[in-house]
């Protein structure tokens, strides 16, 4: 016991000993850990991301399959036989260039050397596998493709910007796919891992609903929620991030049914026009044409809000009598600016009613979507009158039909541009619908 005490004792006095002749680097020391401390708890995470991969835990609403995966995720997986610039001309990627002959019927592609597929393999022209109506694609050699066409189709290298990709998502892009999960026919989880330093790992999970994908938030199972057509869920939420982000790629319209009677009127379509108000948080579009592309003609008709012009336009119509009523249909998502298209045409007279709809009905009368605006000025598909789905409005008209049929053939590029000027200027006058403004959709991301 009293060998204990001496030990304790001698190891007392020690200290006390070390601690007053060494005080100064001791109460040094502590302060300096201190301080090093705090600086490791705020600074050591951002240099974490720095030096190691990060992870982005990402949610997205929608159903889908590996086909029909949004083109902002197969653009990150892979890569296309061209891309395109800011103005819709199309420039090599894949493809180190390419030559167009026979008046736009053949076009030969010679891809670039030393590219590898995310397993490995090297990526050769027996790989190219689009599925473009009209056309014949054959490997001339590992390096070279040969695409001919039934039809002079001018708009081609841009559509070749669509990301080249195998079975399982394999591609040639800055990403590749590391856990790929499905859940029935769709895709519950994706992972992307990068294949450049200084990018995050994305981590997406998909949900069939807004509120499926608000709840997975809430819960923590994502950090990220991407594209949301609202922002109100989350208004009043702290630590929360929102990102505006207006989608240059598509705009929101009013679609009107030519085959509607009292749609066929061009006066009517014209006075409906000039009675929708002015959506001034939204970016204003006054033709289907891109404002970025080389094709784009401003010299326009512009409907601007005219309420008194509306009503004179109108006021012998069918739809100015006490027992007509216009129906507006639209989605969900669009449903504010669509009542506040009607509370406007209702304030003029014309007594108009919302309706909302889950696809788009055969008989309606004006429909409030949006539509995709083409990479390339082609717009074939959206106003030909021989294509009767996805001419939303019905539209038939010879002048715009050959100015569409001229513009996808010619190849100089100044004709071009000399055609879509005209066909912008004829469909906006003809009002099949009346074109309104970039959507806007936000992201939600945990500070």
């Amino acid at each position: 016991m009293k060998r204990i005490f001496k030990a304790v004792s001698f190891i007392y006095l020690y200290i006390s000993h070390f601690s007053k002749r060494h005080s100064y680097f001791i109460v040094s020391g502590f302060i300096a850990g201190f301080f090093i401390s705090l600086f490791a708890l705020k600074f050591l995470p951002s240099v974490a991301q720095i030096l190691l991969p990060y992870e982005k835990k990402i949610g997205l609403i929608g159903d889908y399959d590996e086909n029909t995966l949004p083109y902002s995720l197969k653009k990150l997986i892979s890569l296309g036989l061209t891309e395109v610039d800011r103005d819709g001309s199309p420039l090599p990627s894949l493809s180190s260039s390419w030559v167009s002959t026979d008046s736009g019927k053949k076009y030969i592609f010679h891809l670039k050397d030393n590219i590898l597929w995310h397993d490995g393999k090297e990526f050769q022209a027996q790989d190219i596998t689009y599925n473009i109506k009209g056309t014949f694609i054959t490997a001339l050699d590992k390096k070279t493709l040969l695409i001919e066409l039934q039809d002079p189709f001018s708009p081609l290298p841009s559509v070749l910007s669509r990301p080249v990709l195998r079975n399982n998502l394999i591609g040639l892009g800055v990403y590749k796919v590391t856990n790929l999960k499905f859940k029935g026919e769709y895709i519950s989880a994706l992972t992307l891992s990068p294949l450049k330093e200084g990018l995050p790992i994305l981590n997406y999970k998909f949900y069939s609903t807004l509120d499926e994908a608000i709840l997975a938030f809430k819960l923590g199972e994502i950090n990220v929620l991407e594209g949301l057509p609202t922002k109100e869920p989350f208004a009043a939420w702290k630590n929360i991030i929102i990102n505006e982000i207006t989608l240059t790629d598509k705009f929101l319209a009013v679609f009107f049914n030519l085959q509607d009677d009292i749609m066929r009127e061009k006066d009517v379509r014209q006075g409906l026009s000039f009675a929708i108000p002015d959506f001034k948080d939204n970016q204003r579009v006054f033709t289907p044409v891109s404002p970025s592309s080389w094709a784009y003609y401003n010299k326009v008709r512009i409907y601007k809000y005219d309420p008194e012009n509306a009503q004179k336009i109108l006021e012998d119509s069918l739809l100015s009598t006490s027992s007509a009523e216009l129906k507006l249909s639209t989605y969900a998502f669009y449903l504010p600016f669509a009542q506040k298209i009607a509370d406007s045409w209702n304030s003029i007279g014309i007594k108009t009613k919302v309706k909302v709809e889950r696809s788009i009905p055969d008989d309606y009368q004006a429909l409030l979507i949006a539509q995709e605006i083409p990479l390339d000025p082609d717009q074939y598909q959206y106003w030909h009158s021989s294509e009767k789905i996805s001419n939303v409005s019905h539209y038939n008209s010879l002048k715009i039909d050959k100015l569409l049929e001229d513009g996808r053939k010619t190849q100089d590029k100044e004709q071009r541009k000399k055609i879509y000027a005209d066909f912008q200027r004829y469909l906006v006058d003809d009002a099949p619908a009346a074109f309104l403004f970039f959507p806007k959709v936000y992201t939600i991301e945990r500070k």
